[in-house]
C-alpha cells in the first residue's frame, strides 16, 4: 500500500494551534452559545410546567 500523499508538505497542527484561525473560533462560540440557548430553553420549559402544577 503507498503512503499517503501531502498537499504543501506541512504537517497537521496539533492542540491549541487547531484553533489558531478565525472560524475556528467562530465555532467554539457558536457551540457555547447554542449550549446557553438549550439549557435557556428547558429551565422555561421546568419552570413553565411547576406554574402549569401549581394553577
Amino acid at each position: 500500500m503507498a503512503p499517503a500523499a501531502t498537499s504543501g508538505g506541512g504537517s497537521l497542527p496539533s492542540g491549541f494551534s487547531v484553533l489558531a484561525s478565525f472560524p475556528d473560533l467562530l465555532f467554539i462560540f457558536e457551540f457555547v452559545f447554542a449550549y446557553a440557548a438549550t439549557l435557556t430553553y428547558v429551565i422555561h420549559a421546568v419552570f413553565s410546567l411547576i406554574r402549569w402544577k401549581s394553577s
